[in-house]
């Protein structure tokens, strides 16, 4: 500043008053700007350094600020942005800064130049405009003009009908309903607990049996094992599948297709086997 080298010194000072905000960093930050004709800045800078000045007992501080901006005020350029029409939710900005609207309506200073302004609110198209203030004591109006509604989105031609929910599963809906599946669930489960009861019983016979070397006895019990067997193998499968059936995601149009196989040897030794593809 000294030098006279004020677009250097300017932005110094600003970042300056970010780090700590006194009335002295105020006061040259605000000489600063009305020497490179940023007069609102300048103006608006006078102010705050007026508030701190008072506030830490500065008096002379004050006093100089006060007169500054007093001095600075007959000269400033000044934009008016009115609203005759708002739409719901509707925000106005200059330069993009919100402006509240309590300020529409309102001259503000601003710094020499050109200026941005922009209405926008939801569902309407926003609209913009550049407006110059420079010469001093310049008062520049924008009215900002009715906002037009952006057009509704039509359907198409042939519009997809969504299916009704019926609270069943989707692609096995159509081929299973909800009912089989529970009842394969709950069926199975009471077969394979039904069968795996009689398999240990008759395990306990036969174990009495050889032990009292009943061969008449222990010949007695595979049959009744055997059926017990089989009861758990189809219920543990039909189990499985009715939990299937219900794990199939709803409106699968390629829903699975499973398939349900089950055997058993002459030495009691059995299997099942569930297939589908997806």
């Amino acid at each position: 500043m000294k030098d006279g080298r004020y677009a250097d010194a300017c932005p110094k000072l600003e970042a300056a008053r970010r780090l700590y905000t006194s009335a002295g960093i105020l006061l040259n930050l605000a000489d600063c700007h009305e020497k490179v004709g940023r007069t609102a800045s300048a103006w608006t800078e006078f102010g705050e350094a007026q508030t701190v000045a008072r506030r830490t007992g500065r008096d002379a501080d004050a006093e100089e600020a006060r007169r500054r901006q007093t001095q600075l005020e007959p000269a400033l350029a000044r934009v008016v942005v009115r609203v005759a029409h708002a739409a719901p939710g509707m925000t106005v900005a200059r330069d993009g800064t919100t402006l509240a609207p309590a300020a529409w309506g309102t001259a503000l200073p601003v710094d020499p130049g050109e200026h941005s302004i922009r209405a926008e609110a939801p569902g309407f198209a926003p609209w913009a405009i550049r407006v110059s203030a420079s010469e001093p004591a310049q008062v520049a109006t924008v009215d900002v003009p009715e906002l037009h509604p952006l057009p509704v989105a039509t359907e198409t031609a042939n519009p997809v009908t969504p299916a009704k929910d019926t609270g069943e599963a989707g692609g096995s809906s159509s081929r299973f309903g909800r009912t089989l599946p529970w009842v394969l669930v709950g069926g199975g489960a009471a077969i394979g607990l039904g069968g795996g009861v009689v398999m240990l019983i008759e395990s306990g016979r036969a174990s009495d049996a050889r032990n009292s070397h009943d061969q008449a006895a222990y010949d007695a019990t595979k049959t009744p094992w055997t059926i017990g067997l089989v009861g758990a193998i189809v219920g543990a499968a039909s189990a499985a599948v009715g939990g299937t059936l219900l794990a199939l995601p709803r409106g699968d149009a390629n829903a699975a297709t499973p398939a349900l196989s089950f055997w058993i040897d002459e030495g009691h030794r059995g299997g099942a086997l569930i297939a589908g593809s997806w």
